[in-house]
């Protein structure tokens, strides 16, 4: 299972998994972002890779930026 790609604002994300691409929810829990998939929450910076870019709201602006794990 890999994350494609977070959006913040819209409290979801992309994973693939199995040659699937899947949308998830997502939470915050004590600061941490989880993801609910198959009935389970994940821990998203388990399977974020270098590759994996979120959408965030800034200031009134949409912006684009690579993960930090």
């Amino acid at each position: 299972m890999l994350i494609l790609g977070i959006n913040r604002i819209l409290k979801w994300l992309q994973i693939t998994a199995g040659g699937r691409n899947y949308t998830c929810p997502t939470r915050e829990i004590n600061g941490e972002l989880f993801f609910k998939f198959k009935n389970e929450w994940h821990r998203a910076i388990d399977y974020v890779s270098e590759h994996t870019t979120e959408l965030i709201s800034e200031g009134g602006k949409i912006i684009s930026r690579k993960v930090k794990k």
